[in-house]
């Protein structure tokens, strides 16, 4: 995957071990991660200045590019240092955003909230610092950062003969400040743990914004922070229903499984011309539309139980996905909800030509790519790297006869060095044979009849996606890594083993719900394991 980098294979915990009677044995008493401050990933930062500052100042920032460890690129920003580069463009972007927010005057104005006496006004300058720079730092400045914040604004005004080039500085150096650039943790001492941190009401609103809306807090979260309404478990639960009810929230939850299901990946995804001449980047948006679409009519619309996402027998097509799937009832423009087929046995996610395309070649089909993708993305089992120097899968001999991919994979579980891993995948990917590299139906390749019936561990035989996504949905193992995946990038960090106590609580929670994903959500951050923490130096 492009752009990633993997330091531990992508994974949940190992699994609690099973006692005499069938059931698992209990986890270990609850322990939290250790703290770690994040820096806020490219979107969320666009998405605050343009609550700050307006959507033109988001326009003309570069922050640095993100990059993914262990599958997310919230845990790669609770890891990585800052590169020299990286702080220039936050340099750079600070400015251009400050100039882009007092270009216009009525915007200027109501910015600043006050009209300047004098070039050097210092009460009004001490104003706006004290607003903006709770909003921008996510707390309340201390008396001492407002006075110091104050004298540099009124020293940069003096330099330049202008007010508003003070503000300018100002607005510049709040912006470069790690207690913006990062969702600063330091937590306090939980007075009925010792040893245990307990996120204060601000750096909850701080985690609670960007995890549930992809933003700063709001002022209502600030204000619920400062009235102590985030101290409890249910007040946390107050406010992220309020969150989850804001248009941002859609948002934000659709950047997760635009990372977990690799569909950002869509628009730089190339197929050969000669074998794919209508594949076009235009498609390949409308095969990230649907795929979204299909999530949002489940979590949002429905607000039915997520499982559906799995062997959902409709979809929703524009006309381009309509000819690529041979199906009626696209509108003339925009997208339709349309019945599949059931003869062709497509059906939920595994059956979207986004999951059928990405993970594919260039010509044809990668039964083993999609395997892993199912047993890692969706199972949380990771996949060991392959040995080196394997010889690639020989190609089509002339004169031959015609070979399907099922007949070439066999090498793989010939080959005692390939066989651990690919009998665990190929299986998975052989019974989504009869869809292409792009995920057209077929029933023959290279004039040789498909065979799609295939094995899915002890559950039994499938054939098809709608099939394979019907014992997916009722495997316990896929719903721990949902959970699993969601709380990750929720906390920026792999779940540790003494959190796996909260986190068996929300897998409970969330078949009471009935599988509702904003149940999920709600019950994740009002969880232990998002509200506590320990510091670095405190190991378990």
């Amino acid at each position: 995957m492009a752009g990633v980098v993997l330091l531990v294979p992508l994974g949940c915990q190992k699994p609690s071990a099973q006692d005499p009677s069938g059931g698992q044995t209990p986890a270990p008493a609850f322990q939290p991660a250790p703290i770690s401050p994040r820096i806020l990933l490219g979107w969320q930062y666009r998405n605050t200045l343009s609550d700050l500052l307006g959507s033109e100042a988001a326009k003309v920032v570069q922050p640095p590019p993100d990059t993914a460890l262990n599958g997310f690129d919230g845990i790669g920003a609770s890891q990585l240092a800052l590169s020299s580069s990286a702080i220039a463009r936050y340099e750079s972007s600070a400015w251009l955003a400050a100039q882009a927010a007092l270009a216009h005057t009525p915007t200027r104005d109501a910015l600043i909230g006050c009209t300047p006496r004098s070039t050097t006004d210092e009460e009004c300058l001490r104003s706006f610092v004290g607003r903006f720079g709770a909003r921008a730092w996510r707390r309340p400045l201390t008396d001492a950062e407002q006075t110091s914040w104050t004298t540099l604004g009124t020293s940069a005004a003096a330099a330049a003969g202008n007010f508003y080039s003070g503000v300018e500085a100002l607005i510049a150096g709040l912006l470069q400040s790690p207690h913006f650039l990062y969702m600063v943790e330091v937590g306090m001492p939980d007075a009925s743990q010792p040893g245990r941190l307990k996120l204060t009401g601000h750096e909850m609103a701080t985690r609670l914004a960007f995890f549930l809306a992809g933003t700063s807090p709001d002022e209502a979260l600030l204000a619920a922070a400062a009235q102590g309404e985030l101290d409890t478990a249910e007040g946390v639960r107050t406010q992220a229903r309020r969150l989850l009810a804001l248009p941002s929230a859609r948002t934000a939850l659709t950047h997760f499984f635009d990372e977990l299901l690799q569909l950002r990946e869509l628009p730089t995804l190339g197929k050969d011309t000669t074998t794919f001449p209508f594949f076009t980047p235009s498609l390949a948006a409308s095969m990230r539309e649907e795929t979204q679409r299909l999530l949002a009519d489940i979590i949002w619309e429905r607000e039915g139980d997520f499982r559906d996402v799995f062997d959902a027998g409709y979809t929703f097509v524009d006309k381009q996905l309509a000819t690529l799937y041979g199906v009626s009832g696209a509108p003339a423009t925009g997208f339709a909800r349309v019945t599949l087929p059931a003869e062709e046995g497509r059906g939920g996610l595994l059956g979207h030509a986004s999951f059928l395309s990405l993970l594919a070649h260039t010509t044809t089909t990668s039964p083993t790519l999609r395997g892993r993708f199912i047993r890692e993305r969706l199972l949380c089992e990771p996949i060991a790297a392959p040995p080196t120097n394997i010889p690639p899968l020989p190609a089509q001999n002339p004169g031959e006869p015609p070979k399907t991919m099922r007949q070439r994979l066999q090498q793989h579980v010939s080959n005692p060095s390939c066989a651990g891993c690919h009998t665990k995948m190929d299986p998975l990917g052989l019974g989504l044979e009869t869809f292409d590299a792009v995920g057209r139906y077929r029933t023959n390749e290279n004039d040789a009849p498909i065979d799609p019936v295939s094995t899915f561990d002890q559950a039994g035989t499938f054939s098809g996606p709608r099939q394979l996504g019907s014992l997916l949905r009722t495997d316990d193992r896929v719903l721990r890594c949902l959970v699993r995946n969601l709380f990750r990038m929720a906390t920026g960090h792999v779940d540790e083993e003494g959190e796996q106590a909260s986190l068996h609580q929300l897998d409970e929670a969330f078949a009471t719900s009935g599988y509702r994903m904003k149940e999920l959500l709600v019950e994740l951050v009002a969880s232990d394991a998002f509200r506590y923490a320990r510091s670095q130096e405190d190991q378990p």
